[in-house]
């Protein structure tokens, strides 16, 4: 079987008189999990399903704790493993202590050999099976739209959001997070129960304050 790919429009919004670029993708089949690996892997090999797990918890406890000293980590021809570390930037290393810097991420930097063997058959997918797009619809269109809802409703999800506008889960976000930020919308709760609700205008607020 080929991967399937499809295209995608450029993150930067398109220029004035120019035609928006576009770059192509794979389109992620899934995922293919552990237990499924183990079990190909088995069917494939004298090993059973136990050795394997335990082989594969034996290389994670090792990596962990070469990398928690420092090391890096070849894994055979995958690549390799590294650790690196976050803190806030500072002019002057006296600045920062030492108990504000940690472990942050692990990288991994696939190696040429692993990434020659990945080159496989590539063909387009088919019409309707590959990415959604947000619509295009205008700022004021969906800000209209946005209004009229909660005109009749107490608060508006992202999901709600997305609903009417078509955005995507990202772009319903940030078009809500800078409405919160202008002051035009409020949130309530958190996480997956954030809720978005229609603030007082400033204006109006300013001049009841002043009364």
């Amino acid at each position: 079987m080929a991967a399937q790919y499809d295209f995608r429009p450029m993150p930067k919004a398109k220029e004035d008189g120019k035609s928006q670029l576009l770059y192509p993708r794979i389109v992620n089949k899934g995922t293919i999990d552990t237990e499924r690996l183990v079990s190909d892997i088995s069917a494939m090999s004298s090993f059973s399903p136990g050795d394997i797990e335990g082989l594969l918890a034996a290389f994670e406890d090792r990596i962990s704790y070469y990398l928690s000293e420092g090391h890096h980590v070849q894994l055979g021809d995958l690549g390799y493993f590294s650790a690196g570390l976050s803190a806030r930037p500072v002019e002057d290393k006296k600045e920062i202590h030492a108990q504000s810097i940690y472990f942050g991420r692990v990288n991994f930097r696939v190696s040429p050999a692993f990434r020659k063997r990945c080159a496989g058959f590539l063909e387009r997918v088919r019409p309707g099976y590959g990415f959604r797009q947000s619509q295009e619809l205008s700022g004021a269109e969906r800000y209209r739209r946005l209004m009229t809802y909660l005109d009749t409703h107490p608060f508006i999800t992202r999901q709600n959001y997305s609903g009417i506008t078509g955005l995507l889960k990202n772009k319903a976000l940030n078009d809500l997070n800078l409405l919160v930020n202008k002051g035009y919308l409020d949130t309530i709760g958190g996480g997956s129960h954030k809720v978005y609700v229609k603030t007082v205008n400033k204006e109006v607020t300013e001049e009841n304050s002043e009364k």
